[in-house]
């Protein structure tokens, strides 16, 4: 294999461009990069020529371009577009913009940019002091939520394979037959709380009928009757039988995105424009008042409960849909519903409209769903955090329900707090000004994670939060980027970037090492050691012992170390501002000047062949609106309060059941890994789409985040608690935090950031560097239970 590869176009005077390949490549790897290039040469040639040619003729005599301004290469995914005398060269997530280079230094010449850029260009430039988030924060037509449409609006005649009929039949015998006998029994009530009148009969064969849709609903269709009354009302209920039918009965699968096109709803949607009817529709009657009292008592609380289960289950979303849909056209017109099994060919179906077909009850494709841009096991999750702060303060007083119980329970709802917060700040920050979004991802992104080191440290719980600070950096150092690279080694053997991108950060990291530790040297160097000697009495010779001891309110502290912790505290902050303003002010961007612009659904007039979660140009509108993520912001940092509050006070009895874990340990892997669990799997997705360069910039952001934000913030808040305090009560080492670490912190820290900044300036990445982060990792974590051990052991013997 040569170790150089020079690409030469046919017809070109430019020099080649050239990529270098060793053995770090696999062979199609390789073969992948050359036709890339290859097209991105080709496609310049041609752009350049189009864009001179449109260049030399004048509008009275158009002259037709040399080839057209948006082309695909034979071999690559590559197309260029000309937009404001500008080419624009698509690769996928890549885009090279080409054109007058004074144009594009200048802010007034560019136009306002979209969501979506502002989103491209942080994650591209990851400016300092923005968060960097991978989730889209733009509303994008995902493959999964047009699945889960047709699911429940199938549009074409299948054969079911036998894995949906085994998930089929099990939710008959589970669900369908005590339901079907549940509502079976609701219809006789109907017939008896209606007198067994003509109306009662006829709304109890309604509910009859549900319960034998649901009993097995598979293969069969959920009808409209029109009503000559209603057909206004009822025009955009489902779509017509014969039209449906003439699409089942095709090869062709395209009633839904037939509708599509007009409606971004499905045919059996709810549409939410027509007059609200909580009791149906047409005369009242004995029948129906029967009807709505059991249907509002009976029916309708056991079918949103069964919808809500299977929506959290997140499988059976489809059922859960069907439930849900069905109740709404229950309550609006029940007399009209018609259930039909689905055939080849229709019978006795005119003036009825389709409301409903499915061939499932489940779909393993589900955990992709999304909701608002958030997966929806993440939105379940929210049900963990409330049945907790419920479990904790109403039923653990009764139930007696343990404590270590409720611990696993705080940790889980950390995970889904955590996301929306972290959702929140990026959506915010990407429709607002860069210096707006970085104050609020400074104060959001610090507030919930002080908190709970706040109230540990008014509980005596210094040891754990001194294992968080120390365990957030060596899983931001360590583990995140080495989980990174083997997740990116899995697409790619090695995956190079340019290392000058690690930019401030990197300096900023190895600034912020010195300065926190600083307190520690000085107190290890001058703070003096005790000499203890062991030795039996009959003999002369006695084993001594060197140890430092416990920090206390003495001389040394008062007038030299906590001086000193105050002006480092002062500095690392200060630090923070200054990389914002640099990053932000003298050395930003040009995106970064310019406000994020509202783009319609129908304003992109691109005419390259796009896929379709591209067309529409729906990305630009964000999934949350700034109202929106400021309420969402607001109500996840306050829950995440209580959760806090919830997990410190069951600290103490995790540590009863488990002796041998020391309290520090606990911070250092549980307190310091969970709540940073969006963090790894946002830096994870990163890598393994080919940017781990972007892993490792989120795993050193976070680092910087407790470095220069939460740690200063805790030495003044330790300080100020104190305040009144009498210093000869006070446990510093429990009660404080005052940036004096044991030796193995402070070694297992500077040696950890050294390592990874050496790996990063190296500019590239494999799955054995990752391998050698993650193993150092384990090698020190080890190290920290073993010095709990001996700090809570006597070792003199």
């Amino acid at each position: 294999m040569p170790k150089d590869k020079g690409l030469h176009p046919t017809a070109s005077t430019q020099e080649p461009i050239k990529r270098v390949f060793s053995v770090d490549d696999d062979i199609h790897e390789i073969q992948h990069d050359i036709q890339y290039l290859e097209g991105l040469q080709d496609g310049l040639k041609y752009a350049v020529a189009n864009k001179k040619a449109g260049g030399n003729h004048t509008p009275s005599s158009p002259t037709p371009p040399i080839r057209p301004s948006s082309l695909k290469h034979r071999q690559s995914s590559l197309s260029i577009s000309e937009d404001n005398d500008r080419i624009v060269i698509h690769d996928g997530d890549r885009n090279l913009v080409l054109g007058d280079e004074e144009d594009q230094s200048s802010v007034g010449s560019v136009e306002s940019y979209t969501l979506r850029d502002r989103q491209d260009a942080i994650n591209e430039t990851h400016p300092f002091g923005i968060r960097i988030w991978k989730p889209a924060l733009y509303k994008k037509h995902r493959s999964v939520q047009r699945a889960a449409a047709e699911d429940i609006h199938e549009t074409k005649y299948k054969q079911i394979p036998w894995k949906v009929s085994v998930s089929n039949f099990i939710w008959s015998c589970v669900i369908g037959i005590p339901l079907f006998g549940f509502l079976s029994l609701c219809s006789m009530l109907v017939c008896v709380l209606g007198l067994f009148t003509t109306s009662a009969r006829e709304y109890a064969t309604v509910l009859f009928k549900i319960g034998r849709y649901l009993l097995c609903p598979f293969g069969r269709v959920v009808l409209l009757m029109n009503d000559q009354q209603y057909l206004q009302e009822d025009q955009n209920e489902g779509i017509s039988v014969e039209q449906f039918y003439g699409w089942v009965t095709s090869y062709s699968n395209r009633l839904f995105f037939h509708r599509s096109q007009t409606s971004p709803s499905s045919y059996g949607s709810i549409n939410n424009e027509h007059q609200r009817r909580l009791f149906g529709r047409g005369k009242w009657s004995l029948g129906r008042l029967a009807f709505y009292l059991v249907f509002y008592v009976l029916v309708q609380p056991l079918i949103f409960i069964l919808a809500g289960l299977t929506w959290l289950i997140v499988f059976t979303i489809p059922m859960s849909n069907i439930m849900w849909n069905l109740m709404y056209h229950c309550r609006r017109h029940p007399l009209a519903l018609d259930i039909k099994q689905l055939s080849h060919t229709p019978s006795d179906v005119e003036d009825k409209a389709v409301l409903l077909c499915t061939f499932r009850c489940a779909g393993l494709h589900y955990y992709k769903y999304t909701v608002d841009g958030t997966n929806v096991i993440v939105m379940n999750l929210v049900a963990v955090v409330i049945f907790t702060i419920i479990e904790f303060y109403m039923l653990q007083p009764i139930l007696q329900i343990s404590e270590s119980t409720i611990f696993l329970m705080c940790l889980v709802s950390i995970i889904p707090l955590a996301f929306y917060i972290g959702q929140a700040v990026a959506s915010i920050s990407a429709q607002t000004s860069m210096g707006l979004g970085a104050v609020i991802n400074a104060f959001f992104s610090t507030i919930v994670e002080v908190f709970l080191y706040c109230i540990a440290l008014q509980q005596k719980k210094g040891l754990l939060v001194e294992g968080s600070m120390i365990g957030s950096i060596l899983g931001a150092v360590l583990l995140l980027p080495g989980l990174s690279m083997c997740g990116g080694a899995l697409n790619r053997k090695t995956q190079r970037y340019n290392p000058a991108s690690a930019g401030v950060s990197s300096t900023m990291l190895i600034f912020s090492m010195m300065v926190m530790f600083v307190p520690t040297m000085i107190y290890q160097i001058y703070g003096g050691y005790i000499m203890e000697c062991v030795g039996s009495s009959n003999s002369k010779k006695e084993r001594c012992y060197f140890h430092q001891p416990p920090l206390k309110f003495n001389q040394l502290y008062i007038h030299v170390i906590k001086p000193m912790s105050i002006f480092c505290a002062v500095i690392l902050f200060f630090a923070y501002i200054m990389g914002l303003w640099f990053t932000l002010r003298t050395h930003a961007a040009m995106i970064w000047q310019i406000p994020e612009r509202q783009v319609s659904t129908n304003v992109n007039q691109s005419t390259d062949i796009q896929d379709e979660d591209e067309a529409g140009g729906g990305h630009d509108a964000p999934n949350w609106s700034r109202k929106k993520s400021t309420c969402i912001l607001l109500g996840a940092t306050l829950l995440y309060a209580v959760i806090a509050e919830i997990l410190v006070d069951c600290v103490d009895n995790v540590l009863k059941q488990f002796p041998s874990l020391n309290p520090k340990f606990l911070g250092l892997t549980v307190f310091a890994l969970v709540p940073n669990t969006t963090e790894f799997l946002n830096a994870i997705s990163f890598a393994i789409h080919g940017n781990v360069a972007l892993s490792m910039e989120i795993g050193s952001a976070y680092a910087l985040q407790v470095c220069l934000l939460q740690i200063p913030a805790l030495v003044v808040f330790s300080l100020l608690y104190t305040m009144n305090f009498i210093p000869s009560d006070i446990n510093i080492r429990t009660q404080m935090f005052s940036l004096v670490f044991p030796r193995w912190d402070l070694m297992a820290c500077m040696l950890s950031v050294f390592l990874f900044t050496y790996l990063y300036a190296e500019g590239k990445s494999n799955y054995f560097k990752g391998s050698i982060l993650i193993l150092l990792y384990f090698v020190v974590t080890l190290g920290f239970f073993f010095q709990g051990a001996i700090d809570d052991s006597d070792w003199s013997d």
